[in-house]
């Protein structure tokens, strides 16, 4: 048994088998009650020539009273059908009457005792015995009210006790004998039953939880359908689109107009998909575990100063306001991944609002600050509220227009807060906008340097005339690589092999200034062998950059910090050539 369910089914059993037991006692009364009637007036009316006539009624009647208590005990039960947690209120009146009614039973054996018929006394016996054997029967399940049986049997015993002769004394001691082996039966068949009721609770909390984890199974795999569904539509289309593109482009190259406005349209369906395969790669480090934060305490204003910044123009732009209520406290989370956050929930504001505007900013909320950003947009429905952070999910978009995004942004949002350990929020109203908080930790005092994601550094180009190694196995990839190289100034050496690269590095009249390889290559050769090797021969410690599709982190888990540079596929050329110029300048 898995360690969280055998939790989950050790939690309140004692109490279930308890309500068990109880309940199985009183599921008894209807059976034994008219018995017990009829027993009552059957020894009365046998023993009478030898009893007191007044006794023997005033018992019987004690009796039928006793039991018929029992029964109005019992239809009171039927009717409220107390759960668990109360069923222990319903035993004690149970016991206490059952003890009373052994005791009645038992007095018999002293108030109905002849000594002077033997007869008279083993009818008696009799009677006793059947007695206790029927407390067995119905009570052996619950010990409280089993253990009454010793008053049943001990009052004829002390009675035989006081008589003369061997064979009184014999038969008070079998009398002991024979209630301390209905004890220890009972004891045998009450734990067995308890261990029986202990495995059916177990095994029905198992299913009950097998039932619930095959729901989640099957909602995760309806989900991974839909998600395949979407992913694949958003794929297609640029695709689909680029490959018309590349059709009229063959048939009318020669037309300069028409040619460069097919290159842009190819461009855009390449930037399309590059987006929707990024999207993906960060889903699967979210899954993998593959993102890590970096906590740190900073102060938000700047954050909300570059945001300000960027996005003002965008909204203006689109005829909308754009306002920011700034604030001087101190949050502790990741800088890079709550931008991240912060511009996503930006960028759907400005996506689905017309008129109006937008207000970004924070509030205090005690020991937290609350990060909100609220529109006058088209709001979203109250049933619709929970399904916006699922993958691919998007509010009036039923045609998978990409202008209005993938449907990505908020599921991402939402394990990114995760994430970080953050609540996010959303209020909103059909028509009348929508409010997104971020609820975030303050700190004490800035203990960390700010980060900045300032994208903006000057760079001196330096790609002109850079020579550039490129070591991947695919030739596609290798010769487009040299061709958008080339096509910056570079000069590219190619190689698919190491010793294909350490050999036309000895050839070249040009040293390398940066490597560029894959990370896996055949016959189990990694980018890491060939980053060592080419430096080692080179005797130079040549800047690196790995290129991997490995989305998980394990296999690249020990680069990180290493001084080699990684990149993820699908590659965009911009930030492969920012890069390249970033360690050109720093070389």
């Amino acid at each position: 048994m898995l360690p969280s369910v055998e939790l989950d089914v050790a939690t309140g059993i004692d109490q279930k088998i308890l309500a068990e037991q109880i309940r199985h006692i009183y599921s008894q009364t209807p059976t034994y009650v008219p018995v017990v009637f009829f027993g009552a007036l059957m020894l009365i009316i046998m023993l009478w020539p030898a009893i007191s006539p007044v006794v023997a009624i005033a018992w019987c009647l004690w009796i039928w009273f006793l039991y018929g208590a029992y029964y109005v005990l019992y239809r009171r039960w039927r009717k409220v059908e107390p759960d668990d947690k109360a069923m222990s209120a319903w035993a004690r009146p149970y016991v206490a009457m059952g003890w009373l009614a052994t005791l009645s039973w038992g007095m018999t054996g002293v108030l109905f005792f002849h000594p002077d018929s033997f007869i008279y006394q083993a009818v008696l016996l009799i009677f006793l015995v059947l007695g206790s054997a029927a407390i067995l029967v119905t009570s052996t399940m619950y010990s409280p009210t089993f253990y009454s049986v010793v008053l049943m049997l001990t009052p004829l015993s002390v009675r035989m006790a006081y008589e003369d002769g061997l064979i009184y004394e014999s038969l008070a001691a079998g009398l002991l004998v024979f209630t301390l082996m209905l004890i220890l039966l009972h004891r045998n068949t009450h734990r067995s039953y308890a261990n029986t009721l202990r495995l059916r609770f177990a095994n029905e909390a198992l299913a009950e939880q097998m039932t619930e984890l095959k729901g989640v199974a099957e909602q995760a795999n309806i989900a991974k359908s839909r998600f395949l569904a979407s992913a694949s539509h958003d794929l297609r289309q640029p695709l689909h689109a680029l490959g018309l593109f590349l059709g009229e482009l063959h048939e009318r190259i020669n037309e300069p107009e028409i040619r460069d406005r097919l290159m842009q349209q190819m461009g855009s369906s390449i930037e399309a998909m590059t987006d929707l395969f990024d999207a993906l790669l960060d889903m699967s480090r979210f899954d993998a575990g593959g993102v890590q934060p970096e906590l740190r305490n900073f102060q938000v204003g700047q954050l909300l100063r570059d945001l300000e910044l960027e996005y003002t123009q965008r909204a203006v732009a689109s005829g909308l306001t754009f306002r920011t209520v700034s604030c001087k406290a101190v949050i502790r989370s990741d800088p890079l991944l709550l931008r991240r956050i912060l511009r996503n929930l930006i960028e759907n504001a400005i996506r689905y609002t017309q008129t109006g505007g937008i207000v970004f900013g924070c509030r205090r909320d005690g020991n937290f600050i609350k990060l909100q950003v609220c529109d006058t947009g088209i709001g979203i429905e109250k049933q619709q509220l929970d399904k916006v952070f699922q993958e691919f999910y998007q509010l009036n978009n039923p045609e998978r227009d990409r202008k209005k995004g993938l449907g990505l942004g908020l599921s991402m949002i939402k394990q990114l807060a995760n994430l970080l350990g953050h609540e996010i929020s959303v209020q909103s109203e059909p028509g009348k906008g929508s409010l997104f908080s971020l609820r975030v930790a303050c700190a004490d005092a800035v203990t960390d340097e700010p980060v900045s994601e300032n994208e903006n550094t000057a760079l001196t180009d330096r790609l002109e005339s850079a020579c550039i190694l490129v070591v991947d196995d695919e030739d596609a990839v290798r010769e487009g690589t040299r061709g958008l190289l080339e096509a910056w100034g570079c000069v590219v050496i190619t190689a698919s092999t190491i010793d294909e690269a350490l050999e036309k590095i000895i050839r070249s009249p040009h040293q390398p200034d940066v490597l560029v390889t894959d990370f896996r290559l055949r016959n189990h050769v990694s980018g890491v062998d060939v980053i060592n090797q080419v430096r080692s021969s080179t005797g130079t410690h040549l800047p690196a950059v790995m290129i991997t599709g490995d989305t998980t982190g394990e296999e690249t888990a020990s680069l990180h910090g290493s001084d080699i540079t990684l990149l993820h596929k699908p590659v965009n050329p911009g930030r492969l050539g920012t890069l390249l110029r970033f360690l050109l300048t720093e070389h």
